[in-house]
C-alpha cells in the first residue's frame, strides 16, 4: 500500500511529466508552424524574384508560329521562352551553340529583326542536321525566313572555340543546345567564358534530362545541363516556374551571370573530372586545348589534360572510344557516324 505522501509524489511527477509534454507540444506545433510560413514565404519570394520570360511579349513570336515548318524538335513554349527573355533584357550580341534545323536561330532572329543594334552569330559542329541528314543545319532559316539572313551569321564544322575570335567578345546571350551529357555543355562554356560581357544570360535547353532517364541507354549516360546549370554563379530563370504551385522538373532555364565568373573557374573546370559519356573527336579536343592554354592559366590547362587522359582511359576500358553518343545513349537512335 503506497503512503498518502507518496501518492502525492507520484501525482505531482506525472502531472509534471503532463505538463511539460503538454507544452512542449504547443511550442513544437508553432515552431513547425512558423517553420513552414518562413518556407512558405521563402518559396514565394524565390518564385516572385524570378521573371516568366515565356508569358512576355509572345505576341512578336506569335507572328510568325504558323511559318515553322519542317524538321523542327522543340515546342511552342520553348520558343516562347527565348523570345521573352531576348525581348526583356534587349541583349545585343547573341551567341547560339547548337543549331540542328535551326527552328531557334529563326526565332532568336525574329525577336530581334526590329532592332538594328542586335545581331545573332550560331555554331553548329555538324554541317547536316544531325536527326535529318537531307538538311543542312539551320535549314529552317535559310528556307522558311531569308528575309532574317541578314542578321545571322552561321559557322558550322568545327567546334565553337574555332570561330570564338571570329565572333568576338562583349556577347551578352548565349543559348547552349549541343550534348547534354558529358563533357558537351562543360566544354562549350568553357570555350566562351573569356568573351562574354559581364552578367551576360546563359540560357538552356532540356535541363531536366536527368530526371527523363527512361528514355536513355544507362550504361553510359552521365548528363551534364542539370549540374552545369546549377553549379553557374548568377540569378536562376526557369520556364514556367510560376505556373505550378509545386516544383517539377523544367526543361529550360537560363543564368543571369554573377560578374567576375573567373572567381569560378576552379568549379567549371572541375565538372570535366566527372565521367564522360562520350569523347569528343581529335580535332575538337586540339582546338578546345590550344584554346584553353591561349585564355586560361596554366593550372587549369592541367586540369583539362588530366579529365581528357582520365576520361579516355575509362572510354577505352569500356570500349566506347570513337563512338557517336548519340548512337549509344539514345536507345531508339538510326543516326549514322557523322564523322
Amino acid at each position: 500500500m503506497f503512503s498518502l505522501q507518496s501518492k502525492y509524489f507520484t501525482l505531482l511527477f506525472f502531472s509534471t511529466i503532463f505538463i511539460n509534454f503538454y507544452f512542449y507540444s504547443q511550442y513544437l506545433n508553432i515552431a513547425i508552424l512558423y517553420d513552414y510560413k518562413n518556407q512558405k514565404n521563402s518559396i514565394n519570394k524565390y518564385i516572385n524574384d524570378y521573371d516568366d520570360p515565356e508569358n512576355f511579349e509572345r505576341f512578336i513570336f506569335d507572328k510568325i508560329k504558323d511559318r515553322f515548318t519542317g524538321p523542327l524538335i522543340m515546342n511552342i513554349n520553348e520558343y516562347y521562352f527565348i523570345n521573352g527573355l531576348i525581348r526583356k533584357y534587349k541583349p545585343k550580341k547573341i551567341l547560339e551553340i547548337g543549331v540542328c534545323s535551326g527552328g531557334m536561330s529563326a526565332a532568336i532572329l525574329n525577336a530581334i529583326y526590329d532592332r538594328e543594334d542586335a545581331f545573332l552569330y550560331s555554331c553548329d559542329l555538324e554541317k547536316k542536321n544531325y536527326r535529318n541528314s537531307d538538311f543542312e543545319v539551320g535549314s529552317v532559316v535559310k528556307n522558311n525566313f531569308p528575309e532574317y539572313l541578314n542578321k545571322w551569321k552561321l559557322f558550322t564544322g568545327n567546334t565553337t572555340a574555332a570561330f570564338i575570335e571570329k565572333i568576338g567578345g562583349d556577347i551578352d546571350f548565349v543559348f547552349i543546345d549541343t550534348a547534354h551529357v558529358m563533357p558537351g555543355e562543360v566544354l562549350n562554356m568553357i570555350e566562351i567564358f573569356p568573351f562574354l560581357k559581364k552578367g551576360a544570360i546563359i540560357g538552356f535547353d532540356d535541363i531536366d534530362q536527368h530526371s527523363r532517364r527512361i528514355l536513355f541507354n544507362l550504361t553510359n549516360f552521365f548528363p551534364c545541363n542539370n549540374l552545369l546549370f546549377s553549379v553557374l554563379r548568377g540569378k536562376k530563370i526557369i520556364n514556367g516556374l510560376k505556373s505550378d504551385n509545386m516544383f517539377n522538373f523544367k526543361k529550360q532555364g537560363a543564368v543571369i551571370l554573377d560578374d567576375n565568373q573567373e572567381k569560378y573557374f576552379f568549379e567549371y573546370f572541375f565538372l570535366l573530372t566527372s565521367s564522360w559519356s562520350y569523347m569528343p573527336n581529335k580535332f575538337e579536343i586540339d582546338v578546345i586545348r590550344e584554346f584553353v592554354s591561349k585564355y586560361y592559366s596554366p593550372f587549369f590547362l592541367s586540369m583539362f589534360d588530366k579529365a581528357v587522359k582520365l576520361n579516355y582511359e575509362k572510354l577505352k576500358k569500356k570500349g566506347l572510344l570513337g563512338k557517336d553518343y548519340i548512337l549509344y545513349t539514345f536507345l531508339d537512335s538510326k543516326r549514322k557516324k557523322p564523322f
